[in-house]
């Protein structure tokens, strides 16, 4: 391997395995050649690796082998055809035992999974292992998590993701990348069309970081799991996150676990999980998404919207009761699995007899939301509320037709609606004024969605707009659900 200066008796150096007899068998033919690099590097064999030499699956995880002790396992397994995954985490080796399972790993074209996690290889053993996958096309899982790796250490990283096309799986967790590795991963990451998961856990991706991430991830086509779990991504970064899902079209698995993601940053994460349509397992416990957050995903399953969701992670959210009976629902018409936290009970709301007025600077906002949760058309509005016949709605009729789904407006919002419907000032509102408002309507909201895509700054407006639209919602369900139980009782009578 170029630049690694290995000594003349290295690792490929075995000439003494031509001595070996023919007869004996290839496992004991691999302990042999295991028990005289021993000898030669005087290291005490390991008896655990005597057992595994011809094993798929060696796990020498927590086994102090030392650099020596490296040396050797590596010459035994240089023509090893039987291993194909090698757990070497945690072995005690500093980067002159790492040179000798580089070089070994170039030899060697059967292990497919390499695991050096937890040897603090830092700096150095980065810029080593960059070079050796650079040419290595054999090992399809790298696993380098917990090495003490910096946040610049990323630009000597970010090479194997763009240019190995062996590797499917990097597992990069418990290091300290943050601002500059998630500008050096995402634009990897959107460079590459050959990687199926990556995991950047317990990070520091945080803000900036994880913006750039997620704007490089944006470009990707073929990442199918995705671990960002125990980083920080909160607001800036889920506005960001909730873009990429909503073109992503190969995730089929994300964990935003422990991401300081409140009820707020939830939300932007929601709107691009309601467009999405392969995502089927989303880990999103131990954030403060309240029990708000956890009802809201529910609603969205319910309204046929995150349509491939299979699996919901909610650990230690807390729920309440209209989120179990939701989910009860949901479980019996589409396989759903949900892991969440306690249930808080809450007081129910009074509904219906002492209505609570709403008082609002965009009552038109109001008023078109009701026609779209009704699925009513604006001329079927129209007669319903008309009561006199006249074609035409009084600022009366719209009050008492906003009552009755129990969505009453004070006497400022209703002198605000009249204003803003009422375009010829004749007291009335008609069909044509109706749909001229109604287009403006459409028009605002596409504007304030995009506006709130292309710059964050621009998100409080859209989030207003949301959190009117998602009050009408919920009041038009409430209103639905108490008529519903009237007519039961009434029945029942």
């Amino acid at each position: 391997m170029t630049g690694l200066h290995i000594d003349d008796d290295a690792i490929l150096d075995s000439d003494d395995e031509d001595d070996l007899s023919n007869d004996i068998d290839h496992t004991e033919r691999n302990r042999q050649v295991y028990l005289k690099a021993c000898a030669r590097y005087h290291v005490t064999p390991s008896t655990y690796f005597l057992r595994h030499v011809s094993c798929i699956h060696v796990p020498l995880q927590n086994h102090a082998l030392g650099d020596l002790g490296a040396k050797a396992m590596a010459t035994a397994l240089v023509k090893n055809t039987f291993v194909k995954c090698l757990d070497l985490s945690s072995i005690g080796i500093t980067t002159t035992g790492l040179m000798y399972i580089l070089e070994m790993l170039e030899a060697n074209t059967f292990i497919r999974y390499i695991n050096l996690s937890e040897n603090n290889l830092q700096y150095v053993g980065a810029r080593y292992i960059t070079e050796a996958f650079l040419s290595n096309q054999t090992v399809e899982i790298l696993d380098i998590s917990g090495n003490g790796f910096k946040d610049e250490d990323s630009k000597l990283l970010t090479p194997i993701i763009e240019e190995n096309v062996s590797l499917r799986e990097i597992i990069l967790s418990h290091n300290e990348f943050g601002d500059i590795a998630g500008r050096q991963f995402g634009q990897a990451l959107g460079e590459n069309n050959t990687l199926k998961r990556f995991d950047i856990s317990w990070n520091h991706l945080r803000q900036n970081g994880a913006i750039e991430f997620c704007l490089g991830l944006q470009a990707n086509t073929t990442l199918e799991g995705l671990n960002l779990s125990w980083n920080g991504f909160g607001l800036e970064g889920c506005h960001e996150m909730g873009k990429t899902i909503r073109s992503n079209r190969s995730l089929t698995y994300l964990d935003l676990s422990s991401n300081r993601v409140n009820y707020d940053a939830f939300k932007l994460i929601l709107r691009g999980l309601k467009k999405n349509k392969t995502l089927r397992t989303l880990k999103i416990g131990c954030n403060p998404i309240t029990t708000d957050g956890a009802l809201s995903i529910l609603r969205a399953v319910a309204d046929n919207r995150c349509k491939s969701l299979t699996t919901l992670d909610l650990s230690d959210v807390s729920v309440d009761n209209d989120f179990l009976s939701l989910l009860h629902n949901l479980q019996r018409i589409r396989p759903l699995h949900v892991i969440h936290g306690i249930e808080l009970r809450h007081d129910e709301l009074r509904k219906g007899e002492n209505p609570v007025v709403l008082d609002t600077d965009d009552p038109v906002t109001i008023l078109f939301e009701c026609v779209k949760s009704r699925n009513l058309r604006l001329i079927d509005m129209l007669k319903n509320l008309d009561k006199d016949n006249s074609e035409t709605l009084s600022r009366e009729e719209l009050n008492k037709g906003l009552m009755s789904i129990d969505v009453p407006l004070s006497r400022r919002s209703l002198d605000i609606l009249m204003e803003k419907l009422d375009l010829n000032k004749d007291g009335q509102v008609d069909y044509t004024e109706l749909m001229t408002k109604y287009k403006e309507h459409i028009r605002r909201v596409t504007k304030l969605q995009r506006d709130a895509d292309i710059d964050f700054n621009n998100y409080r407006d859209y989030d207003k707009f949301d959190q009117l639209r998602e009050m009408v919602r919920l009041r038009m369900r409430l209103s639905v659900a108490a008529t519903t139980t009237s007519t039961g009782s009434q029945t029942t009578n």
